[in-house]
């Protein structure tokens, strides 16, 4: 039996999305298990469940872009005077699970209206901005954000209009020197709980903890969770895409055989259907997409900075994108079946030097980071 629905976020078909929870739950536990119909409190789910074996009770909750799931099992009290003259027996079994919010939690929920979102700034002190992630990588439950330039990288949060530094290190101190730079140096970053991958052109790629500590080395420069890109000094540029981690010999088309801008995100659609997007951009300023079986598509005029994700977690995926042009702009478009929909654009004039998206926090709703000048937008 599930609870009824608890979230910070309004959610019209709450009691469905708790009811479909406690079906899995009752999936997974084997062919005696099954689910009630109903979301109850606990103490009437412990009436109703007096003549079954066990009571197993999912506690269903939406807090801060995270779908949390507690279950635990009761023994059941079969006679009606033994459940009122006796204590509740406590639970036997526990086990809790959380997973960000996705388009397929998102259905349960108001849907996020891209067109409305806003734009806040903040300053930061970084120069040669190379990179930048965002995440919750210390578990607080509040995004972190992490900045690479060509001499460090600092971790912090967004507070009162600036970007507060809280962690800082110097590559020196992290990884050594790429012994074939490219000219113009490349940089990469992307960030989940207890793990900042990160690595430059300039130098090693390697994953840090959330002191900034390195843990082990990446076989390439990470583009996407688990997928890196491997660097072609030759030509100036990148030429695939690999897995990660060592001895993961898998590999992946670009759609391209060369290319100096790369995102890869992997999403949910509404029915919880996995889909990978990918985009890589060829130095003419040409982007080939791709996503799922989709045929390739191609959109002209696209600056050095990409980044996908979903921002309004309805299974189509977003793509933020900086302009080949003096007077930047920063575009967001969705990505649907016919091609690149233009949702959002806000003009860059100081020039886009990184972006990055956030998973969701506050309200429920993912987020765009965009490294401007001496400013982080933030746009949600």
């Amino acid at each position: 039996m599930a609870s009824p629905l608890e979230s910070d976020v309004p959610a019209p078909k709450g009691e469905e999305l708790a009811l479909k929870v406690a079906a899995l739950v009752a999936g997974k536990l084997g062919p005696n298990a099954r689910a009630h119909d109903k979301t109850l409190p606990l103490a009437s789910a412990r009436g109703v469940a007096s003549r079954s074996a066990n009571l197993v009770f999912v506690k269903v909750v939406i807090d801060k872009g995270q779908l949390r799931v507690t279950a635990d099992e009761f023994p059941t009290v079969a006679n009606p005077w033994d459940r009122i003259r006796l204590p509740p027996p406590p639970p036997s079994a526990h086990a809790f699970a959380s997973a960000p919010i996705d388009a397929e939690i998102r259905t349960a929920l108001t849907p996020v209206l891209l067109e409305q979102a806003q734009l806040h700034k903040a300053k930061h002190e970084e120069t040669d901005v190379l990179a930048a992630a965002c995440g919750d990588v210390d578990g607080d439950g509040g995004l972190d954000l992490l900045i690479a330039s060509k001499t460090r990288v600092v971790l912090g949060k967004l507070k009162q209009g600036a970007f507060s530094a809280q962690k800082i290190a110097p590559w020196r101190g992290i990884v050594g020197r790429a012994p074939i730079p490219m000219r113009e140096p490349l940089g990469f970053a992307t960030m989940s709980q207890d793990r900042i991958s990160i690595g430059t052109t300039d130098r090693a790629s390697v994953w840090l903890d959330g002191s900034l500590a390195p843990r082990g080395s990446l076989r390439g420069l990470p583009v996407g969770l688990d997928v890196c890109a491997r660097a072609a000094p030759e030509t100036n540029a990148l030429a695939e895409l690999i897995g990660c981690n060592e001895g993961d010999a898998m590999t992946w088309s670009a759609g391209v055989k060369s290319f100096d801008a790369v995102s890869v995100f992997d999403a949910a659609d509404t029915l919880g259907t996995s889909l990978r997007a990918t985009v890589a951009r060829e130095p003419n300023s040409k982007l080939h997409v791709r996503v799922g079986d989709r045929p390739d598509k191609t959109i002209d005029g696209v600056g050095a900075q990409v980044a996908l994700g979903d921002l309004d977690q309805d299974g189509v995926p977003e793509l933020a994108w900086s302009a080949d042009t003096d007077a930047d702009v920063l575009t967001i478009s969705s990505l649907d079946p016919g091609g690149a929909r233009e949702r959002l654009h806000f003009a860059a004039p100081d020039g886009i030097r990184a972006l990055c998206m956030c998973p969701p926090e506050d309200r429920g709703a993912p987020a765009l980071v965009a490294i401007v000048g001496a400013e982080v937008w933030l746009v949600r």
